[in-house]
């Protein structure tokens, strides 16, 4: 059975729970269990998902022990029958390409604050589930791998990584842009704030403003060094229906309110978020 790994930013949990939420190809959903991953697991749940979760140093072991063990009775079941044998490798073969294994490692948002630091871990840990899969995912825009060097590192581990890319397969700048629907409308919703100093926003995005005493925040205290300059004006708040944060309308008329700016309305999709995924998910099966 094949195994896709992602690698995700916290920010983008929402876009993945979508997407793991509509396929029914997966047979086995594991979770690398950390801080970041108790509100994950708990919107998958949300959605009928049924995740296995481990810690890491126990989690890659065990995928590669059932990999093992699913080969071997096969191996041993009919090897001495070679007319069943050639029957049931191509049962075998149809069953392994209608169903995947699917490891999610997400790492936290806060990383962001050091772009070194954050392509570093990355790509230490998509080298760490590279061991385990057929195909790595990186559920992040240019900011998770920007660096040439990091770049080379990527393509030199032991399966193929996959990168969110728009309709124009251009790999997206940033979670923004995978909200928006790619990098061209990301550029024309900004030339729409008339040079005016903007924020973005979806429910992760903001998720901090469902913490208790918001202002005393170390988030907080990092943001409002700059936003509270008066040439932050805009607040776009983007809308999709398969958003679920029920605090998210509210969250944006706060923060606007914090920081006195005007909210302006725009679409979002999943639209790059689930066709990067089944562009990853078809190439996999391809390559078996």
């Amino acid at each position: 059975m094949p195994v896709l790994s992602i690698v995700a930013c916290e920010i983008l949990e929402d876009e993945l729970v979508y997407v793991l939420s509509k396929d029914p190809e997966i047979k086995r959903l594991f979770v690398v269990e950390n801080r970041n991953s108790f509100r994950f697991i708990k919107k998958l749940k949300y959605e009928n998902l049924k995740p296995f979760t481990f810690s890491s140093d126990k989690l890659y072991p065990t995928i590669s022990e059932i990999n093992r063990e699913s080969l071997g009775s096969f191996v041993r079941k009919f090897s001495n029958i070679p007319l069943c044998k050639k029957i049931s490798d191509l049962i075998f073969n149809k069953e392994k390409k209608q169903e995947l294994t699917v490891v999610v490692n997400l790492l936290r948002k806060a990383l962001h604050s050091d772009i070194d630091l954050l392509q570093s871990e990355v790509y230490l840990n998509a080298k760490e589930m590279s061991k385990i899969s057929n195909g790595i995912l990186l559920f992040y825009g240019k900011c998770g791998f920007s660096s040439e060097k990091v770049q080379a590192e990527l393509q030199q581990l032991d399966c193929p990584v996959y990168f969110l890319r728009d309709d124009g397969r251009n790999v997206v700048d940033d979670c923004i842009s995978i909200a928006l629907g790619g990098n061209e409308i990301y550029t024309k919703t900004m030339l729409s704030g008339n040079s005016k100093g903007a924020i973005y926003a979806t429910p992760m995005v903001l998720s901090d403003l469902n913490e208790t005493n918001y202002k005393s925040s170390e988030s907080y205290k990092k943001i409002s060094k700059y936003l509270n300059s008066p040439m932050y004006s805009l607040l776009f708040k983007i809308n999709n229906p398969d958003y679920k944060d029920v605090n998210f309308h509210r969250n944006a008329s706060e923060f606007a309110k914090i920081f006195n700016m005007d909210i302006i309305n725009v679409n979002g999709t999943m639209k790059i978020a689930i066709n990067s995924y089944m562009e990853a998910k078809t190439d996999i099966y391809k390559n078996l």
